[in-house]
This record gives structure tokens, C-alpha cells and sequence, in this order.
């Protein structure tokens, strides 16, 4: 009677196991000690850049239920994390959080701020609009210089809707970096 309640549990427990979804995840840390001279005095710095890179694991969709198929390569999002220890304490005082993203083949930062986040082209360095929150949690208040409209993230992409002079409807996206 002991071995049917014991196997008992043993198949009730390991049926209710569940399965993530398959990710690559590769995460790079750098420190750096940086002496500033602050008021005569020579004060120590710390900044450590943690670097995310996440990609789903998929197979081309062609060879569905078959073995060995070929994998594909999704696009990556990459976030870096900013510590700055300003003291000599164990602890790091900032923090500072960006993630890449893509649009026509240019690479755009979102830096977040307390009401949001800002897009920066990330080579000329120069804002692109800004992403605010909304009273519903999945849709921004997206502005840029040229036009206004929602953001909101869908499939790894942030999608931007909004209508132009003539009442189209003009809808851009951003997706994950290949960085």
C-alpha cells in the first residue's frame, strides 16, 4: 500500500512541471576604477556596466515536428545596466538602464526617466522623442518634434501609431537590436 501512495505522488508531482520558453542569455560584467580629483583631493570611483543579451532559441518554421532542424537566429535585445559607486562604500550609489533598439537599420536607445523613457539615436546622440506613461499601463503617450501619438510593446517590438496631416494612419516600429 506504501509503494501505490508513494508512486502515487511521485506522478502527481512530476506532471505539474512546466517549461519556459528556451532563451539564449549572455550576461558580461566590467568594472572600472576611476580616480577623480575632486577639490584638491584625489577620490576613488566605481562604475560597473552589466551587459544583457537575450535571444529566443527557434528552428526554421519549414521543418515544424521534425528532428535536427536548422535554427534561426531572432533578432537580440541588449540592455546594459550603469552602476557609479560617487563614495567607498560597498554599495553603488546610481543606477542608470538602456536598452537597444532598431528601426531602418538605425540603432536607438531607451534611456528611462521618472515619467517614462526617452528614444536617443545612439550614434549622433540626438533625442528622438519621448514615451510617457499612460493611465492604461500598456500604452505611452508617445512625442516627438515632428508628430504625436501611443507606443506600446508588442512581440519585442515597440510599435508607435499615429496620424499624419492628411488622417492617415501612420504606424513605425522599432524592433529588437541585432547588436
Amino acid at each position: 500500500m506504501k509503494i501505490k501512495i508513494l508512486a502515487l505522488a511521485l506522478t502527481m508531482f512530476v506532471s505539474v512541471q512546466a517549461q519556459k520558453e528556451n532563451k539564449d542569455k549572455i550576461v558580461e560584467t566590467k568594472t572600472r576604477v576611476i580616480n577623480v580629483m575632486e577639490d584638491g583631493k584625489m577620490i576613488e570611483k566605481k562604475v560597473m556596466v552589466k551587459t544583457t543579451k537575450e535571444q529566443e532559441i527557434k528552428t526554421d518554421p519549414n521543418y515544424k515536428g521534425k528532428l535536427n532542424a536548422p535554427r534561426v537566429f531572432p533578432a537580440t535585445k541588449v540592455s546594459k545596466v550603469i552602476y557609479i559607486d560617487n563614495d567607498n562604500d560597498p554599495f553603488y550609489d546610481e543606477t542608470a538602464t538602456v536598452t537597444y533598439y532598431q528601426k531602418d537599420g538605425m540603432v536607438y536607445n531607451f534611456n528611462p526617466t521618472d515619467s517614462g523613457f526617452e528614444i536617443v539615436d545612439n550614434k549622433s546622440k540626438k533625442m528622438i522623442g519621448n514615451a510617457r506613461f499612460s493611465n492604461n499601463a500598456e500604452v505611452y503617450l508617445f512625442n516627438t518634434k515632428d508628430y504625436s501619438g501611443i507606443g506600446y510593446f508588442k512581440d519585442n517590438m515597440f510599435v508607435v501609431e499615429y496620424y499624419d496631416d492628411e488622417g492617415t494612419l501612420i504606424i513605425e516600429k522599432f524592433n529588437d537590436s541585432k547588436l
